[in-house]
């Protein structure tokens, strides 16, 4: 049998970490076994639906490079499809017309409270004898439809992540709720008719959702099919093993986005969040539809860490080809646009080992190559020392039209002022660049410009007489 799987969102708002950790794992499994990944627009709750958070789920999900082949559904478009079979059930003896107002049911579900009963709801509507439901009907009373729940409800379910779980549906839940008196299925009933008829085989998603479990097997009994395979993936916590909030930083994919991260880079971290790949955590996105299994993913929570999804983007950013990089940092780098391409690459790839992310790019081409420096009066004495060093590259780098080959003007300079190593190399760093560390000196050189180099050796000596 051909796996197929499905992400199935809702357009409530911006994608987050959770749930697009859920849409990867469904995505790697597809590829691996070379399946169908769908997509599922669960958007039937209308007073909770956007628009615009349904083009922002597209626009992630294409961004992170996860392709659908199927899709994208949308339940609000499959209403008689959920209709038909409510009724269905209804004509089966499988569920019933329930007449009972949400007042009652409050009513119903405080008294419950108070006498220490779990709040389900008592079946009263089970037992109306046909002519009360024609007398119901006629007086224009709105009804649900509510499934019933058989006495021998008792489902063992072997979920491929979480091992061997049992289910006593009647210790759990009452008969409930599958269609609403305003016509609209309720998730349960939905994501199980959906999932039947677009032939899911293995359904992945997050460990909160095991409590639905249950009531989706009842439904799949009574369709009188085999229920996909589950697996649900552990919670996603904060650092402190608590549940994650927005203080452990930016969670949305758009704000990630926005924020300099790289697909490659947030993808890769999300794979890493219940699963372990072998060898070296930095993966591609092929690299780890090859190695992913769901068998080994770990039921244990997850923590996300800030800091080691800016490890993991800095590893892609140095990893990415030049003109790529570029390409990605274009929307960061707002006038520095206007440089041209030749120049603002060498400076991109000259600097990117301390980017984290693409927005920290032009923060450090600014730093380096557009702003003035300040001589910190701590690099004095170091400046003195090194004093001949700069004195001789100087001259030197005045005779130099060819800035190519400033490895060669350097290896002269030691000759001549016989200083070598970091005695030689720091000072002329620092009056450079006016930092104790940064980019190579002989990538720096040629960007910077000969003109600028000479002016800032010449204010460094100056410096020296203040």
């Amino acid at each position: 049998m051909s796996v197929r799987v499905r992400f199935a969102p809702s357009p409530s708002g911006s994608l987050h970490v959770g749930n697009v950790r859920t849409a990867l794992f469904n995505w790697l499994f597809a590829r691996k076994n070379k399946g169908v990944f769908i997509l599922r627009i669960e958007d039937t709750d209308v007073e909770r639906t956007f628009y615009s958070a349904y083009q922002g789920i597209l626009e992630d999900l294409s961004w992170l490079g996860l392709n659908w082949d199927e899709g994208p559904y949308r339940q609000s478009e499959r209403l008689d499809i959920y209709k038909s079979y409510a009724i269905r059930f209804l004509e089966e003896g499988l569920a019933y017309k329930c007449f009972c107002s949400p007042e009652e049911l409050e009513r119903e579900r405080e008294k419950a409270i108070k006498e220490g009963r779990p709040p389900r709801y008592s079946g009263k509507c089970a037992n109306l004898s046909p002519e009360e439901v024609s007398r119901l009907e006629a007086k224009g009373i709105s009804y649900s439809i509510r499934f019933k729940i058989p006495k021998d409800a008792y489902f063992v379910v072997d979920d491929i992540i979480r091992g061997r779980i049992e289910f006593d549906v009647n210790a759990i839940t009452g008969d409930f709720i599958i269609l609403r008196s305003d016509g609209m299925p309720t998730y349960n009933f939905a994501v199980v008719i959906d999932d039947y008829l677009m032939k899911i085989t293995h359904v992945i998603r997050g460990e909160d959702h095991l409590s639905n479990t249950p009531r989706q097997l009842l439904i799949y009994k009574a369709l009188g099919v085999e229920p996909p395979r589950f697996a649900h993936l552990p919670m996603i916590v904060g650092s402190d093993r608590s549940k994650l909030s927005k203080r452990e930083g930016s969670l949305s994919i758009k704000e990630l986005r926005e924020q300099g991260f790289l697909p490659e880079g947030v993808v890769n971290y999300l794979a890493l969040l219940g699963w372990s790949p072998k060898g070296e955590e930095i993966k591609t996105l092929d690299e780890l539809v090859e190695e992913f299994s769901l068998e080994e993913v770990s039921p244990s929570p997850s923590a996300y860490d800030p800091a080691k999804l800016r490890w993991i983007n800095r590893q892609h950013i140095l990893r990415l080809d030049e003109e790529k990089l570029l390409e990605y940092a274009k929307p960061f780098l707002g006038d520095l646009n206007n440089y041209p391409k030749d120049w603002l690459l060498k400076a991109i790839v000259s600097i990117r080992e301390y980017a984290e992310t693409l927005s920290d790019i032009p923060r450090y081409i600014e730093k380096y190559y557009l702003s003035d420096i300040n001589l910190d009066k701590s690099y004095k004495e170091e400046l003195i020392l090194g004093k001949k060093a700069i004195e001789t590259f100087l001259n030197l780098l005045r005779e130099t039209e060819d800035l190519s080959v400033i490895d060669n003007v350097f290896k002269e300079a030691i000759k001549i002022s016989g200083v070598k190593g970091r005695r030689f190399y720091h000072p002329i760093r620092l009056a450079i660049t006016g930092y104790e560390s940064g980019p190579e000196l002989v990538e720096f050189i040629p960007i910077l410009g000969k003109d600028r180099c000479i002016e800032r050796l010449e204010r460094a000596l100056k410096f020296l007489e203040e």
